[in-house]
Order: structure tokens, then sequence, then C-alpha cells
């Protein structure tokens, strides 16, 4: 990792360090697992479900599972977790996720009490979900960590504590915790509670966290690490010729973007907004930041994403949307009238914008560098550099005190709804304090559309209405390239899967 988890409280945390450790020592509903190059829902907390003929009552029946204390694991613990997610008081980042269960919304406005959710344990074993009208997309929402289960004693017993130390939570997944050394390294081992046990064969994970690179590739090269990716050619070549390596690459579901805030004095501004995100030059900066190693993007919803039977939902629907846009549209010219707009004068060299990044490297030092040249030469802009630690550009972001940000996503799950509905007003995934009431309407009605082909339209049009505000920039989407010693069995090869490390296995090391 290159940064350390927020925590491992699942209602509250929503980085994707945290979700590579909840993903071994939780167990979500279902998981996606792959069989014969295809990626399948499997059974995990559930061992079967089924739906009424319209789509709107889910029933689990539970595996028979226990926590890492011994504690049986119950129907009422998902229900636990589930209600705290869409509870307002805790302010869940991943509480929009489940919105569409019955009263969900409601729920999580203040204006329903959590237990007229529809939500319920019928017994130990069975969990009963009553959504607000059929969800095309529901099934791929219950490995998400906006539905895993936790135990209301834990949680109570250590409060704003809960997940953010190894003793502070109980685990029912493949593996438990057993410490975390902050920003230095995580051990997990195996869950002899765990009811699919025979399966997992790793008696213990370790995760290294380390923040520069150059570290990250002598520590793999020296065989101290059995596993890494690189976004570094030189590296790239170096571990692909390497004996006894493996090398793993495709299109990820990652994003990486700018995005502005805009309540901001400068970024309310649409015009200013464009201004910054049409100055980009994406394939120069895909060259000489990342190497090639990655892809432009003109788009917000990811190349491997897909809308179900039709397949890729880029491919549906065109490739480059945000090139289109820009296309014949002045950068220079869009600042000038933006400052005019607000009435900031003529003088682009007056304007001096913060951006502000999640770590402290000197990667991000070079990128703030390039971009300070970039934007300088482009709209003869100031731009400062404020690096922080991961958890302190989190805060600062989720409370509004930036201009200018720069972060990857990565999608919670395999539909083009999961990229969209993160810049809904309720959202507060990416916090631009974007509003616009069309783009809500279009994703509130997709996501109950079950006819594929019209879902697909209105995805289109709400990606379109996106491009052209521009309370977001993407910049480019993640190429995986990784690395692991050929001892190490049944690594994941896909994006979406989530079985973390429940099926890995050494051999010959």
């Amino acid at each position: 990792m290159s940064a350390d988890p927020t925590t491992l409280d699942s209602v509250k945390g929503n980085d994707t360090y945290g979700w590579s450790v909840l993903l071994n020592i939780m167990e979500p509903l279902t998981r996606m697992d792959e069989q014969d190059g295809e990626t399948v829902r499997v059974p995990a907390g559930a061992k079967s479900w089924e739906s009424n003929d319209d789509g709107t009552v889910w029933t689990f029946t539970l595996n028979d599972n226990k926590w890492s204390d011994g504690e049986p694991v119950t129907a009422e613990d998902y229900v636990y977790g589930i209600k705290r997610t869409l509870d307002p008081e805790s302010g869940s980042l991943n509480s929009y996720l489940i919105t569409c269960i019955k009263n969900g919304k409601a729920v999580n406005n203040g204006e329903m009490s959590v237990d007229e959710l529809g939500v319920k344990a019928v017994d130990d074993k069975t969990l009963k979900i009553t959504l607000e009208q059929p969800t095309p997309y529901f099934l791929s929402l219950t490995d998400t960590r906006a539905m895993l289960p936790e135990r209301q004693d834990i949680v109570e017993k250590y409060g704003d504590t809960y997940g953010a130390e190894a003793g502070n939570i109980v685990c029912n997944g493949p593996f438990k915790m057993d410490t975390w050394t902050h920003n230095s390294e995580i051990t997990i081992s195996k869950n002899d509670n765990y009811w699919d046990a025979d399966s997992v064969h790793l008696d213990k994970v370790t995760w290294k966290i380390i923040q520069e690179e150059t570290t990250v590739y002598n520590s793999f090269d020296s065989g101290s690490l059995d596993t890494c990716s690189s976004g570094t050619p030189e590296w790239i070549d170096r571990f692909s010729k390497k004996d006894g390596v493996k090398s793993l690459e495709y299109e990820n579901t990652t994003l990486r973007c700018h995005f502005f805030n805009t309540k901001d004095e400068l970024f309310q501004n649409e015009n200013i907004r464009k201004a910054f995100t049409y100055a980009m030059d994406r394939e120069d900066i895909n060259s000489t930041i990342y190497f090639d190693t990655h892809k432009p993007s003109y788009s917000w919803v990811m190349g491997p994403v897909s809308t179900g039977e039709n397949g890729s939902y880029r491919e549906q629907v065109g490739e480059t949307p945000l090139k289109d846009i820009m296309a014949n549209q002045d950068p220079k010219e869009l600042l000038l009238k933006g400052m005019e707009e607000l009435g900031l004068g003529d003088d682009p060299s007056q304007i001096t914008v913060t951006l502000s990044v999640g770590g402290t490297t000197q990667w991000l030092r070079t990128y703030g560098e390039y971009f300070q040249q970039k934007y300088e030469d482009v709209l003869g802009v100031k731009i400062e550099l404020e690096q922080n630690e991961w958890g302190t550009f989190q805060s600062k972001i989720n409370s509004g005190d930036y201009q200018m940000g720069y972060m990857s996503w990565t999608i919670d799950y395999n539909d083009p709804i999961s990229m969209l509905e993160i810049m809904k007003s309720d959202a507060g995934s990416i916090p631009t304090f974007w509003v616009n009431e069309e783009y809500d309407k279009l994703i509130t009605q997709a996501s109950k559309e079950m006819d594929e082909a019209k879902r697909t339209e209105l995805y289109k049009q709400a990606e379109q209405i996106l491009l052209e505000e521009c309370p977001v920039c993407p910049v480019t989407n993640e190429v995986y390239h990784g690395f692991v010693y050929s001892y190490v069995k049944n690594i994941s090869t896909s994006p979406f899967n989530t079985m973390g490390m429940k099926k890995v296995y050494t051999s010959g090391r």
C-alpha cells in the first residue's frame, strides 16, 4: 500500500487501502470470483439468495459462519451494518450506494427512522431486503463495503475508535486482524472460525505501507515483497524479464482525475472549470507523467465497465465524449470569460490556485510541478502545490477546505452507475458540492430502468452533462502493471474480482 487506511470501519472508510484489507477480514453476502476466464458471483456470507417476481424483495440464506471471537454471525449483523451505513448520524460516505433499499433515501436524509429501513432479520440465518423498486444492479451491491456486517456490541464498545486499531475490530472473513503499525505495515492471519476455512491456504498476509516507489521496487526485486505493481517503464521492463516473475496487465477500473470545489470563489464559475479541464494535454500528461503506461481519459466511465448483456458501455456510447466537447474551445478565452463574469479583471497572472494532493512523495511533487508549468503556459495562472498525508487530505477534501484536488477513484461494482452516481448531489464521495437537478433525475431514473438499452441512454445523457459542466476532470484511466513471483498462485487477474486473498496460496517458494 502507498498509504495508511483512514479506518477499517466499513461504514466510515471509503479509500482503496482500507477496502483491500476489508475484503479479507470481512465476509460480504456474495463475492465475485474468476472461473474459466469469467468473473462470476459466488456464495460468501450467504449460501443462497432469491427474489420475488419483480425483483423488489430479496431473501438471503446465510452460511454457518462465526466471528473471529467465536460468536455466530447472524442476519442481524448484516442488518446492523446496513442500517448503520444509512443512518445519517454515521456520516457514511458509502450510503449513496444502497439508497435503493426501501426508505433508504428518506432514512439517510433524516426524514424517517432507521428502523423503517427495508432490511430485516427473519431469523438468525435469513436476511430479507426490500427495495424501493426493481434495481437492475442490486446484486452487484452485495459485495461492497456498504453492505458488510458489523457487530453492534463491538462498534458500541469502541465508539469513534472502532476500526482504528487492529484490536478494535472483530472479523468474520477468511482472515482476522493481527497487527497494524500505522504507516508501516498491516498483518492478518487465517481465521479458523471462518465458514470456508478449508479453502483458505495462507496462514498470514503482510501489507507493507510504503510511499516511495523506488523502495517498493527494490523490495520486490530483492524478494522481500511477493507482489507489486509499477508505473515506471524501466521497472516494468526489468520485472517483465525477471526470472520466476509473472506479469499481469489489464485496463483497470481506476480513473485518475482532478476535481473542483464548486463552492470556491473561483471554481463556482463553470467557464473557469472548463478552462482548467480543457487546458490539459492528456496525451502529453500520459507520456510525460505516466511514461505511456496508462491511457489518456476523455470520459468519466472507464473502459472495462459493462452495462450487462450488451457489453462495454464505452463501445456502446463512444470512447471520448470530452474530446468532442472540447473541440474548437480555447481554454484561455474561457478563463478570461469566467474572470469577467466574476469581476476578477483580465490578468490571469493575478490568479493563484492551490492544487491539493494526498501524499508527500517526490512523484506527487513532480506531478504538481508539471501542472504548475503547464497551467502557467496555457492559462497564465499560478499554481501552488499542497501536499498532505492521505488522512489529512481526505479530511480537508470532505470539509471543502480546498480549491482543486487530485485523486484516483476505483468503482465499487461493474455498472456505469457505480461511477456516475458518485457525482449525484447527495453522494458526497468526491465532494465538489456540484448540484445539477437534471443529472440527479437521470441517475435516479436509470437506477430503476430495467431495459438495458434505455438505461444506457440515460447514463449517456448524464455523463454528457457531467463533462459539459466540469465539476470533475478526468485525466488518465489506469492500466494495471502487476508483478508476482511464480510461487504465488491464484492471484487476482481481473479488476472485478472481490475474493481478496481467500484462494491465494504459495507453492515452491
